[in-house]
């Protein structure tokens, strides 16, 4: 799995795998990057034998606010 500071991957023995988003500063939104981080670090836990229980959590005051929308209007700019 790539690092990514913004996620937290923790496993434990039980067959538990958790995966924090970390930036409360943006109500963790979603950039691109960290989507794609989201779908390697899935991908890697699907074909790990040892997690059967995944949790997705976000820190700080709410779960995500979606989408990062501050990348949204920069691309508006883009051709």
């Amino acid at each position: 799995m790539k690092e990514n500071p913004n996620i937290i991957v923790t496993f434990f023995t039980e067959g538990i795998s958790r995966i924090k988003l970390n930036e409360p500063s943006n109500y963790n939104a979603l950039s691109s990057k960290t989507i794609k981080s989201l779908i390697n670090i899935f991908k890697s836990l699907n074909n790990d034998n040892k997690t059967k229980v995944i949790i997705l959590e976000g820190s700080g005051k709410g779960f995500s606010a979606g989408h990062d929308l501050k990348e949204i209007r920069s691309l508006k700019n883009k051709p």
